[in-house]
């Protein structure tokens, strides 16, 4: 007798149809479970500013790295750079949302309320928010000063290289001798 006869005879019998119903069972419990689960929690992300790390440090430190890279470039020459910054730097926390919906009937008709609680997820013994990460700030844009810029060639290169390194468009760059 072979393999799949042997299958086929086993799934036939008493014993394969009530394995087969139990599997069947197990697979629509765990799809229950999933979905009532999923469905009443919403877990997001909250940002906050955070003034750990000064503005004007994150702009003097990108200042320092774009005068190192721009005097590498031939021709810049003696550099200055200033960058702005549009935001500070943010802590992004987990947060729970959970829906909660109750259902009312009136005289003429049925009608549904939700209500919706937000709280910041707590962790570790001290019940501080749990951090999920920090959003940098954005760059507002930058100027640059070099003696090489009555070149075309050196200005081009130049904002593109500040452009790229800021991940910034070339509108957001000005370079002048």
């Amino acid at each position: 007798m072979r393999l799949s006869e042997r299958i086929k005879e086993f799934l036939l019998g008493d014993k394969g149809r009530k394995l087969v119903a139990a599997g069947a069972a197990a697979v629509m419990l765990l799809l229950l479970l999933s979905a009532v689960s999923c469905g009443s929690d919403e877990k997001k992300s909250v940002a906050e500013p955070y003034a750990g790390e000064n503005a004007a440090d994150i702009e003097r430190e990108l200042e320092q790295r774009l005068v190192s890279l721009i005097s590498r470039i031939d021709g810049a020459g003696e550099v200055t750079v200033m960058v702005t910054l549009d935001t500070v730097s943010q802590r992004v926390y987990e947060k729970d949302t959970k829906s909660e919906s109750s259902s009312k009937s009136d005289t003429d008709g049925s009608s549904q309320s939700e209500g919706r609680q937000t709280e910041v997820v707590l962790a570790g013994s001290a019940k501080e928010p749990l951090q999920v990460g920090t959003v940098q700030p954005k760059v507002r844009g930058a100027a640059v000063v070099c003696s090489g810029a009555g070149d075309p060639a050196v200005k081009e290169r130049v904002a593109n290289a500040v452009a790229k390194a800021l991940n910034i468009g070339l509108s957001k760059v000005y370079v002048t001798c």
